[in-house]
């Protein structure tokens, strides 16, 4: 079990200890907190990650290894590396379903006030029976994550957390697993820097209603089928019900100045094109197809990989002006062919490549550090920088703009680096 946990599901009284000093606090789980973290560790300082979900690994945690007879460079596995390192180390503290709820600045320190939720399903006694599922009357209040091997509760659902008439999960798990009642608790923690490692925010598609995701069957997100294919879930069928064409649909809500995100996500052309192969390596039947508006490169050996992927699948150089139900009940797509000319085709599975946003719930952490959004409304000074405006204070990883895995790996021990010069710089001498 990794150690990240056990800070999640302690009960009240045995919080960290009081007036705690940390060289940096990283606010945010993923891939780029955990990186910083290590590199931190390695470094000789001592960090803790504030993690806001119930497991680290942010959305990279969700993302299947995408090789098929040869390794894709999709980076996912760089995540499972960096969290073997996190665990073993004694210099980095996790604290899950953890938030920052203030900060202030006194004798060179942050003081940062820190409110944890418990974990209402303890990961250690849990042996995924599934009785709490089997008795819930709620439907979606306790999910089965398998990428996670885990079970997981959705407060948001819970009847106990609206009216505390409902504890059958609790009553019916043998291993006294469940604990709805545990209180949060509050921590106080001092830092000499703070590393804002908060991610990014996947466009909701729904914004686009042409699209037809939420509306019309067989239309999903290039992350939830990512999800699929991690939890081996993915069910070609069979007979007329088979999926045989699959189309992904790039730049949905990316590069579209209509709503604000005028910019290149970066990463979904890499990421369409990596999935679409690995569906047709897995389930040969399938014969997949993207829609896009022009290819961005996405390795250092881009040319020679692009000619091999490429002669797998369709390219459409076109995005649709709509997806609508056709009459055999698959998904349509609407759109104009080379000459202009209007073309209807049907898709059994339609994957809309969503764009990276910033994350709006930001706002007022930032706000409460001083740090200014840059052009694209992603938080911290623009290019690849790592610093803010704000002395002590750094981003690291998508928060900054949008980066691929491999990308934001580089940019978290970068911000590292900055962090261990500015620790010398500021507190030269100064016991730990």
């Amino acid at each position: 079990m990794h150690k990240c946990l056990w800070e999640g599901v302690r009960g009240p009284g045995t919080a960290l200890s009081e007036n705690m000093k940390k060289d940096a606090v990283i606010i945010g789980g993923g891939v780029a907190g955990a990186w910083c973290a290590s590199e931190l560790s390695r470094l000789g300082l001592e960090s803790i990650i504030v993690e806001k979900g119930p497991y680290p690994g942010g959305h990279v945690a969700g993302y299947c290894c995408k090789a098929t007879d040869k390794c894709q460079r999709c980076g996912a596995c760089l995540l499972e590396d960096v969290l073997e390192c996190v665990e073993k180390s004694d210099r980095i503290t996790c604290l899950l379903r953890s938030t920052v709820t203030q900060v202030n600045r006194a004798n060179g320190f942050f003081n940062i006030s820190i409110i944890q939720q418990p974990l209402r399903i303890h990961p250690e006694k849990c042996n995924l029976c599934g009785k709490c599922m089997e008795i819930c009357p709620v439907p979606g209040a306790l999910t089965r994550l398998p990428e996670k091997n885990c079970i997981s509760l959705n407060e948001d659902s819970c009847i106990f957390f609206k009216d505390g008439s409902c504890q059958a999960c609790g009553d019916a798990c043998p291993e006294g697993a469940v604990n709805l009642k545990v209180p949060a608790w509050e921590t106080q923690v001092d830092a000499r820097a703070i590393i804002l490692a908060c991610g990014f925010k996947a466009f909701d598609p729904r914004e686009k209603p042409r699209f037809g995701y939420g509306l019309i069957p067989g239309v999903i997100t290039s992350l939830e089928l990512d999800s699929i294919l991690r939890g081996g879930n993915f069910d070609p069928g069979e007979g007329e019900k088979k999926i045989k064409s699959v189309a992904f649909i790039q730049c949905v809500g990316s590069r579209d100045p209509k709503i604000g995100r005028n910019y290149c996500s970066r990463v979904c052309c890499g990421y369409a094109l990596r999935l679409a192969g690995l569906l047709g390596d897995r389930f040969p039947g399938i014969q997949p197809a993207i829609f896009y508006m022009d290819i961005q490169s996405f390795d250092r050996d881009f040319e020679r990989r692009f000619e091999a992927i490429r002669r797998k699948m369709r390219l459409i150089r076109a995005i649709p002006g709509e997806v609508r139900s056709g009459t055999d009940g698959r998904p349509e797509l609407i759109y104009r062919g080379p000459g202009e000319e209007r073309i209807v085709e049907s898709f059994d599975l339609v994957v809309l490549s969503v764009g990276i946003s910033p994350d709006p719930s930001l706002g007022a952490l930032a706000e409460l550090l001083g740090v200014n959004t840059n052009e694209d409304g992603f938080l911290g000074r623009g290019g690849d920088e790592v610093f803010t405006d704000t002395s002590g204070v750094f981003v690291a990883g998508a928060i900054q703009g949008p980066k691929s895995i491999e990308e934001t790996v580089s940019h978290a021990i970068r911000t590292a680096g900055a962090v261990e010069s500015y620790v010398k710089e500021h507190y030269r001498g100064e016991n730990q």
